[in-house]
């Protein structure tokens, strides 16, 4: 008779070393550390992309990758942390595929004026979502280091000290890169406001 073992008592850590020894032969290590994310994941991926099936696809990419390359998880950061950075490089990456593509915005002022509460006039609605693809093509031309950390500190709202742990820097280096990344965001912003960044 097989004794069955419970996998959701152990750690990120052993279920990894788990998952890797077992590998090809019993994926249970891996469920359970999929299970365990999972939201966390998707979460991560829906604030770049704002569509729920898009970021499910993007949470399966994610795992998909993540149980690929377990075997050069190092442990120097948390298996969450370094889980977590794999969904910000997949989205970033699905992100920059977008912005190569011609976007077709097929809603017109008149379509979201009956949708939009009185408050907003529909010319004010319009603007500020022109300003928002301008500034998400922006983020989307920065060097992956400046975006990357854009989207943890002013997009998921992550403490410096968070930060410093996802990209194993230390406190003070993440907030001068935060510095330095918004400064070159600016730059870009300003550049397509002006029509200069094609």
């Amino acid at each position: 008779m097989t004794v069955q073992t419970d996998f959701t008592e152990h750690t990120d850590e052993e279920l990894v070393k788990l998952a890797i020894a077992r590998r090809g032969r019993d994926d249970r290590p891996f469920r359970v550390l999929f299970a365990r994310h999972q939201k966390m994941i998707w979460r991560a991926c829906y604030r770049f992309v704002h569509n729920s099936e898009d970021a499910e696809d993007l949470t399966q990419e994610v795992f998909v990758k993540a149980y690929r390359s377990m075997a050069q998880f190092q442990g120097k950061a948390s298996f969450k942390t370094w889980l977590y950075r794999i969904a910000i490089n997949t989205s970033q990456n699905e992100l920059r595929r977008r912005s190569r593509r011609p976007v077709n915005s097929s809603t017109t002022i008149d379509d979201l004026a009956e949708v939009l509460p009185q408050k907003d006039s529909p010319e004010s609605i319009w603007l500020k979502n022109e300003r928002m693809m301008m500034l998400k093509k922006a983020l989307s031309e920065l060097r992956s280091a400046d975006s990357e950390i854009i989207y943890l500190k002013d997009i998921h709202q992550k403490p410096y000290n968070e930060i410093a742990e996802t990209l194993d820097i230390s406190v003070s280096a993440a907030k001068m890169r935060v510095q330095r990344a918004r400064a070159a965001l600016k730059e870009v912003y300003v550049k397509l406001q002006n029509g200069g960044a094609q």
